[in-house]
């Protein structure tokens, strides 16, 4: 066990993931292709299909797009828009495709997941920019796609968690069809570097504060709104059900529990996980009892949610 799991008393499934990402700029070029490369080769089962589309950004960039759906699905389906994390700037993980097919066939929906621009070649806003543009499409061909336009929701987690409520805010300041409800999983949310949890965990493995603090600098590159940090929107009217899900020893916590806070206090309906003894990306250990026990509930919100329409 590694000096800083001894530190934290963190569930004996992740005492494996000791390792921090490393977060440099010359080496995400070849993080990006490694990350790519594992996502592709995780397999898809036969009961799901598969395939992918082109959506066309406000800038003329063409935005690739996965739709996952289950074969044996109904029509008329509910459908998560599913924003993967990776620090705005690594893509899609295999960890993150897994748990794509356990949404798509644990919840009988149907998943789209944006593959958007990463910093640092692309810094903020252009992800941002890419979700809202894949969420567009999503909307227009809803039926086409035998999607129930009534029961789109988004996910995110960590820096796809920044991309789900800033998107969710842009959508309503856009004056377009709100998301049904939105997921944020350890979210990142504050570009401030404020909280509490922020200034205590700044060695923890997988992710921590100093390693934050270089994702920020690299994304914004000098550029913020508001909508690239949600903590720091005042007006929190008119957002849809939000389930949002923190971890024990991980420098985005206090952050996302604000975020709650601020959700609940304008009527918003808040559903707050707090693992226990989790550290940020511990899902790397997928095959844990205690991840599939987190996962569960997550896919038990979403089928609640859809039935609710």
């Amino acid at each position: 066990m590694s000096d800083n799991m001894k530190k934290y008393p963190v569930h004996e499934d992740f005492h494996t993931l000791q390792m921090s990402i490393p977060f440099y700029a010359p080496l995400l070029p070849l993080l990006q292709r490694l990350t790519r490369s594992a996502y592709v080769r995780r397999s898809i089962p036969e009961t799901l299909t598969h395939k992918r589309e082109t959506c066309i950004a406000h800038d003329g960039y063409p935005i690739t797009i996965e739709l996952f759906s289950p074969k044996s699905i109904e029509p008329n389906a509910p459908c998560i828009l599913f924003l993967h994390g990776g620090a705005f700037a690594l893509p899609a993980a295999d960890h993150h495709k897994q748990l794509i097919i356990d949404f798509a066939l644990g919840c009988s929906c149907k998943v789209v997941m944006a593959d958007y621009r990463l910093a640092p070649r692309y810094p903020y806003p252009y992800g941002l920019e890419d979700c809202f543009s894949v969420y567009q499409w999503t909307t227009q061909h809803a039926k086409e796609l035998s999607i129930d336009p009534g029961r789109i929701a988004i996910y995110g987690d960590s820096a796809g968690g920044a991309l789900a409520s800033g998107l969710t805010h842009l959508i309503r300041d856009r004056s377009q069809q709100i998301p049904q409800f939105q997921m944020l999983i350890y979210p990142v949310l504050d570009a401030r570097l404020s909280t509490d949890s922020m200034q205590q965990y700044v060695d923890t493995p997988i992710w921590n504060a100093k390693l934050n603090a270089k994702m920020w600098k690299l994304y914004l590159a000098g550029e913020k709104d508001s909508y690239a940090s949600p903590n720091e929107i005042t007006s929190l009217e008119g957002l849809p059900n939000t389930y949002i899900e923190v971890n024990e020893f991980d420098c985005l916590r206090d952050e996302a529990i604000e975020y709650a806070n601020k959700l609940k206090k304008t009527g918003i309906d808040v559903y707050l996980v707090k693992t226990e003894g989790t550290v940020h990306g511990f899902e790397l250990n997928y095959k844990s009892s205690y991840t599939q026990m987190i996962i569960g509930q997550r896919i038990a919100y979403i089928k609640e949610q859809f039935a609710l329409r």
